[in-house]
């Protein structure tokens, strides 16, 4: 459970790292692939915040942290 939400944000950090590599390399224009990335990071962010807010319901995560 930690690992994957570990991972989930290293995933995060790569995009952002991308799509600012995206935003030099096409000069500030706001390219498709600069909005790509950016989408992906949006959707990882979503999806493990469901996630998170799943694993709490159904008591796999608790106020004290992840692994009872």
């Amino acid at each position: 459970m930690r690992w994957l939400v570990i991972l989930c944000l290293i995933a995060i950090i790569v995009s952002m790292a991308s799509a600012l590599v995206f935003l030099f390399r096409d000069g500030g224009r706001g390219s498709s692939r600069m909005l790509r990335a950016l989408t992906i990071r949006v959707a990882i962010s979503i999806g493990l915040f469901i996630f998170l807010m799943a694993a709490y319901k159904f008591g796999l995560i608790g106020p004290q942290g992840v692994g009872r």
